[in-house]
């Protein structure tokens, strides 16, 4: 298995491009995901900016291989709404073009999949071809990140949407915690399915709770305080059990990465690992430099591992 280290952005989301990538580089990962939060929300983004951040990049040595955008959710917005977020895309492509950055997330709709509508469905699929062949004419891929509460919450939604979508470069990001949130089968079966789609894989750890004693607990309710930041969301109809998680330490919480990295072992994938853990001042966890750190050095443990055991 060959694969690239990357560091996401979302431990920084509260601090500065240029401490993300320098910590990025200082540590060892070779590539980044960089956030469309701050100063890239919604893709306004002067070419003058775009610009320095792809010379710390270059000088960092970094490669940028995705952007993390909240663009899209096309099954629960209006046609005129849809037609603002392929603007966006739009926006984010000269940023992607400017800096060198070969894929970007587009999030189909925040809805459940077994609850969206034939009309809403082949909406979403007709807006994400234009991006996708927007996209492609960059030579940039068009990635769906699965997603509990969203049309790609599970392996059989995931590749349904991407097969209904036809295009060459649109693939899939998977990522463990938010299929165990569904909850949904994220293991080696699950790898074998996703191997023709597969792009990136998302790194990072929680562990569900019997309460929320814990401080830095957080309830699982479609996400709609954090996702709604960005996008519209259609919970899920009826009344949802309340269920609580805290963020762990990879490899500290309820994801059996062992089998993930077995199963990516067995598929021979060689994409991207990207650490997408998260943590806030004050919690349990480290912060910054420090996460970053440890996370780089539990993923590195977890493929001397997966290498060195002649069973997987």
């Amino acid at each position: 298995m060959t694969t690239m280290i990357v560091l996401g952005g979302n431990m920084y989301d509260d601090s500065t491009i240029e401490h993300f990538l320098k910590d990025a580089a200082a540590i060892g990962y070779e590539g980044v995901e960089i956030r469309g939060v701050g100063e890239l929300k919604d893709g306004h983004i002067s070419q003058e900016r775009a610009e320095q951040i792809k010379s710390l990049l270059v000088g960092y040595r970094l490669t940028p291989i995705n952007l993390s955008l909240f663009v899209g959710n096309f099954a629960c917005n209006t046609e005129e709404e849809n037609h603002e977020e392929f603007l966006k895309w739009e926006r984010y492509l000269d940023f992607a073009s400017t800096i060198g950055c070969g894929m970007m997330r587009l999030n189909p709709g925040f809805q459940h999949s077994d609850e969206v509508s034939k009309e809403d469905f082949a909406k979403a699929v007709k807006w994400f071809q234009q991006c996708a062949d927007a996209a492609n004419s960059r030579n940039i891929r068009a990635v769906i990140e699965m997603h509990h509460g969203t049309l790609c919450d599970h392996a059989d939604s995931s590749i349904a949407f991407v097969e209904a979508v036809g295009r060459s470069n649109v693939g899939l990001i998977m990522d463990p915690v938010n299929l165990y949130q569904v909850p949904t089968d994220y293991g080696i079966a699950t790898i074998q399915r996703l191997k023709p789609y597969l792009l990136n894989v998302h790194i990072k750890d929680i562990v569900k709770l019997q309460g929320n004693q814990y401080p830095w607990a957080f309830e699982y309710s479609d996400y709609v305080p954090h996702i709604g930041r960005y996008h519209r969301v259609i919970p899920k109809q009826g009344k949802q059990d309340e269920q609580y998680f805290c963020h762990r330490l990879i490899n500290q919480g309820g994801i059996d990465w062992y089998e993930v990295f077995r199963g990516l072992k067995q598929i021979g994938y060689n994409g991207y690992l990207t650490v997408e853990s998260v943590s806030k001042p004050g919690s349990d966890l480290p912060v910054h430099t420090e996460l970053a750190q440890q996370c780089y050095n539990d993923v590195q443990h977890l493929l001397s591992v997966t290498k060195s055991n002649v069973n997987v």
